[in-house]
C-alpha cells in the first residue's frame, strides 16, 4: 500500500475537522417550569437554568410571580441601594419569584440585585424569539467577580412569548404562580445517573489532570 501523498493531507485534514464540527454540541440545561394559576396559563414550559446561583437539583420550588413596576431589567439595586427587601416572601405566602427583562447588563447583575431585594428566585424573559440559552458567568469581570460567589438563589431564562404572557397576567392583577423542577434536570435515561467531565488536552496541567484523566 503506497503512502498517502502531500496533495492528500489537506482533504484528511478538512474531513477531520468537519467531523468534529458535526460532532460538537452545546447542551443548554434545561428545567421544567409548571405555571398552576392562573388556568389560561396552565401547562409545563421549558426554562434554561443559569450557570451560578443555586438550582435545587433533584427537588422543586412553588413561587408567586412578580413583575416590578420600575427597573424591569433589574440592572439597578432595587430601593434605591436600600436594604429594604422588597420581595421578600411575607408570612404565609409563596415565595417571590421576580420576573424582569433581559438586557443592559449581565445575567448575574440582575439575579444578584433580585436577591438583594428579597426575590426567592428569578425568571428572566429573553428579549427575541430564539432557542433558549444558558446564562452564562461573565469572562473576566472584575464587578462581577464580587457578587457571583455569593448569589445562592435559583434563575432561569423563559423565552419571550411566555414572558410575555406571563408580564400580561401579572399587570391584569390574576395571581400567577408556578413551580420550578430540578427532577429531570440531571439526564438518567434507563434508571443510571449520567455525568459528564470535562477536561482539556494541555500537557502542563499536572497531577489533578492525570487523576481525571484515569477516574
Amino acid at each position: 500500500m503506497r503512502g498517502l501523498g502531500f496533495r492528500q493531507l489537506p482533504l484528511l485534514l478538512l474531513a477531520f475537522v468537519a467531523a468534529v464540527e458535526v460532532d460538537a454540541r452545546f447542551v443548554v440545561e434545561k428545567n421544567s417550569l409548571m405555571v398552576t394559576s392562573p388556568t389560561a396559563l396552565r401547562g409545563r414550559r421549558d426554562s434554561a437554568i443559569g450557570n451560578f446561583g443555586i438550582p435545587q437539583y433533584g427537588g422543586s420550588m412553588a413561587g408567586a410571580v412578580v413583575y416590578p413596576k420600575g427597573n424591569s431589567d433589574a440592572c439597578d439595586a432595587f430601593g434605591g441601594g436600600s436594604k429594604e427587601q422588597l420581595f421578600r416572601t411575607k408570612p404565609g405566602a409563596l415565595p417571590s419569584f421576580l420576573l424582569i427583562d433581559r438586557g443592559h447588563c449581565l445575567f448575574a447583575k440582575k439575579v444578584w440585585n433580585a436577591q438583594n431585594a428579597g426575590a426567592s428566585a428569578v425568571l428572566v424573559v429573553d428579549d427575541k424569539d430564539e432557542p433558549l440559552i444558558t446564562m452564562d458567568l461573565p469572562r473576566e469581570d472584575d464587578e462581577a467577580a464580587k457578587y457571583i460567589q455569593n448569589i445562592t438563589i435559583p434563575s432561569a431564562l423563559i423565552d419571550k412569548k411566555f414572558g410575555e404572557q406571563l408580564k400580561k397576567a401579572v399587570k391584569d392583577g390574576e395571581m400567577v404562580n408556578v413551580n420550578l423542577d430540578w427532577r429531570e434536570a440531571v439526564p438518567h435515561p434507563d434508571d443510571r445517573v449520567e455525568y459528564e467531565l470535562w477536561t482539556n488536552s494541555n500537557d502542563e496541567c499536572g497531577p489533578k489532570c492525570d487523576m481525571l484523566m484515569h477516574f
